[in-house]
């Protein structure tokens, strides 16, 4: 499947912690990063190779997998843009650069760095097949109503979501070890194809930290936060962060929320509290990241190299 085009964030219900299907997929701290994603998935060069003999290289650190990401920099030279599979991408005036990679992203993409005095500097990356988990889960019993009344309510809820992700800031939380938002176990991966009673439903978009009621949410990295409000019929408390170059995290079902829009918060300060708020099996805490459109692994951004 080609890159989808913007997403909206409306989701089916989440595991509760106690799902028996779900196994964690992070890396430990000393783990090679490819182990978050896949164990066969390549490792970056970094640099990759000049270009017709010009010193203008590209850095790149991070993983070519589905359901991965890359930060980048392009060096030596007069940067103009970036662009991916053609499409211009956010970045810094200095040539730093995220990219993340969905999960059906293609076997391939193109990566080019424009520089001003015309030169293009071109790389063909390779994307590893990621191979996601099934989640079994019970079947869902919370009735969704299918009144007019309710797509209109959720009609506007998902264009308050999606209008909060519109922004491409210069913030530069992106380029941060990210840590995860939640003490807790994984009761849910990035990717997995969920049945719910028997009955498929779409891939899971995000992962899910099994904690109790209450437990603290923190800022995974340095951001804005660009949503924070209640009433969401499938997320329930809902806050959006902005950590720069067009990168959200997303913290889903909250029982509490503890900061408004606008605030700058720093890497572990508090978010919110842990909850079942929307549509959701039980507490936990459902953390999601979106980047230009594409959802990708919250795992691989967890002992990442800065």
């Amino acid at each position: 499947m080609t890159r989808a085009a913007a997403a909206l964030l409306v989701l089916a219900a989440c595991s509760a912690p106690d799902a028996a299907d779900a196994q964690p997929r992070e890396a430990s701290p000393d783990a090679p990063l490819a182990a978050a994603v896949d164990p066969r998935a390549p490792p970056i060069q970094t640099p990759i190779e000049p270009v017709e003999n010009q010193e203008r290289i590209v850095e790149l650190t991070g993983v070519l997998a589905q359901g991965g990401f890359a930060r980048g920099k392009a060096v030596n030279g007069d940067f103009d843009a970036v662009l991916l599979n053609g499409k211009e991408i956010p970045a810094l005036d200095d040539g730093r650069f995220f990219l993340a990679f969905g999960r059906d992203e293609a076997s391939e993409v193109t990566l080019d760095i424009r520089y001003k005095d015309g030169m293009t500097v071109s790389r063909t990356l390779e994307i590893a097949d990621t191979e996601f988990p099934e989640s079994r889960l019970p079947a869902i019993t919370q009735r969704i109503e299918a009144s007019e009344t309710f797509r209109k309510r959720r009609a506007e809820q998902v264009a308050r979501i999606a209008d909060a992700r519109t922004r491409r800031s210069a913030l530069t939380g992106w380029s941060e070890r990210f840590e995860r938002p939640a003490a807790g176990r994984t009761s849910g991966v990035f990717g997995s194809q969920r049945f719910y009673g028997g009955e498929p439903r779409s891939p899971h978009s995000g992962l899910d930290i099994a904690a109790p009621a209450g437990a603290p949410v923190r800022a995974p990295a340095s951001g804005e936060v660009v949503l924070a409000g209640g009433g969401y019929s499938f997320e329930g408390n809902l806050v959006i962060m902005d950590h720069g170059l067009g990168l959200y995290s997303a913290f889903l079902h909250l029982s509490k929320i503890d900061v408004q829009v606008g605030d700058m918060l720093k890497t572990g300060d508090p978010v919110g509290k842990v909850g079942s708020s929307g549509r959701a099996t039980g507490p936990h805490l459902h953390w999601g990241v979106w980047w230009d459109g594409v959802r990708f692994d919250p795992a691989t951004l967890l002992h990442a190299p800065r």
